[in-house]
């Protein structure tokens, strides 16, 4: 009993020293509005608030973060507590960016921006949250979003680095219900059950969603998703480099129940350096992923056409926010260099008509044709510049390996 008179008395403190939130009153009809960091803090550190409806509505700095709790960062929202096990309400981040969140408890099960959710409703409780250079550390079940994710959840994204033991994945460690149009571009660590998008997936959905992460570990990892059970994988796609000793997969690593269907979805194969997936999919050179038709021809819907629907989900990357690679018609702005480091060094000059260089030095490039034909190699070590002289005029495809065995891939353009 002094235990939770001492909680709820920290409880009112926190209330009185922050004040309500931004604005609402929770209601689904008027849900408080999250605005400032301080907002946040108030969610994560309030329980008493966890049924209710939140929307973001300004962008925020989390950079103060790393300074809280001792060290370990921020709270994880519906972490278990005496008064709620976990959260239960809605959170729509109208996908406003919480940037530079910080979390670092490597004795914390169930750990992301949420640690725990159990949203039974048929809607999309957990959606537009869009979490920019995040560095979050768990022990296990731990994801981008959510650590143990029970809602269905959209249009979610996570830039940054992800790491935990078992059960990790960019949008959540652990997902039951569906994830529709949601992508991870970050860097995730763990041993065992690792994936770009979730962990482990029991049932419901991934529809619609990609993952340019790369991926370490040891063993169940996927492209997509590490171990599945009766769920369904329809037109979505990874394309980033998996690393481990066992169990390595493009899309999904193991099928629990051998009833998870993969359908119209792909995995680079030059850049994950894997030739096989549980469940199907189809692997592809880089080029051959960079080629819109490749997934309009298997039904995506893209926004210049109409036969595979109107919902206007796709487009191709125009603008060097996914190296080329299909984004979603909501994407529509550049990350900056500190949120793209993982891949990211610049080609200069690109159109070129003799030679292009490097900001940073490559242990390996490759150049191909957009039939996926390697056409020009270099394995001097440094390959600071490279000289196009003998390739015709046209577009190709650039495959490079960085000192820090990152690979980048790029368009360059001979004139």
């Amino acid at each position: 009993m002094k235990r939770i008179f001492t909680f709820l008395l920290s409880l009112f403190i926190i209330n009185l020293f922050y004040g309500q939130f931004s604005g609402g009153n929770g209601s689904t009809s008027s849900p408080y509005q999250i605005s400032t960091l301080n907002d946040l803090k108030l969610l994560s550190e309030s329980p008493q608030y966890w049924s209710k409806s939140f929307v973001q509505t300004q962008n925020i700095d989390a950079t103060e973060t790393k300074d809280w709790n001792n060290g370990s960062g921020f709270l994880p929202i519906g972490r278990p507590t005496d008064i709620a096990p976990y959260f239960w309400g809605k959170y729509d981040g109208r996908r406003y960016a919480i940037k530079n969140l910080y979390i670092n408890n490597q004795d914390l099960d169930y750990t992301g921006f949420f640690a725990y959710t159990f949203c039974s409703s048929s809607t999309f409780d957990i959606q537009g949250i869009n979490l920019v250079n995040a560095d979050i550390t768990g022990k296990s079940v731990v994801g981008g979003i959510v650590g143990l994710n029970y809602a269905y959840t959209k249009d979610c994204s996570v830039t940054g680095k992800i790491k935990g033991l078992a059960y990790v994945g960019g949008i959540a460690g652990i997902q039951y219900y569906s994830i529709f149009t949601s992508f991870s571009y970050c860097q995730i660590t763990g041993t065992n059950a690792i994936g770009g998008i979730v962990g482990i997936k029991y049932y419901g959905e991934i529809i619609n969603s990609y993952s340019s992460s790369d991926l370490f570990g040891n063993s169940q990892i996927g492209g997509l998703v590490g171990v599945s059970n009766a769920a369904v994988i329809k037109n979505s796609y990874a394309r980033g480099k998996i690393t481990g000793n066992s169990s390595l997969s493009g899309l999904l690593s193991d099928n629990l129940s051998s009833s998870t269907v993969v359908t119209n979805s792909f995995w680079n194969k030059d850049i994950s350096g894997i030739n096989t997936s549980i469940g199907g999919g189809t692997g592809l050179s880089a080029a051959e992923m960079l080629l819109k038709n490749t997934y309009t021809s298997k039904g995506w819907d893209f926004v210049d056409e109409t036969i595979n629907g109107t919902q206007n989900i796709w487009k191709m990357d125009t603008a060097n926010i996914n190296d080329g690679y299909p984004i979603f018609n909501y994407q529509n702005a550049i990350l900056s260099v500190e949120d793209k480091n993982l891949s990211e060094n610049i080609i200069y000059p690109n159109p070129a008509t003799k030679d292009i260089y490097f900001q940073r030095a490559l242990k390996n490039i490759s150049i191909y044709d957009f039939t996926g034909r390697k056409i020009l190699e270099s394995n001097s070590i440094p390959v600071s510049n490279l000289n196009l002289e003998k390739l015709s005029s046209g577009t190709y495809l650039m495959k490079g390996e960085m000192d820090n065995n990152q690979i980048i891939i790029h368009n360059i353009i001979k004139k």
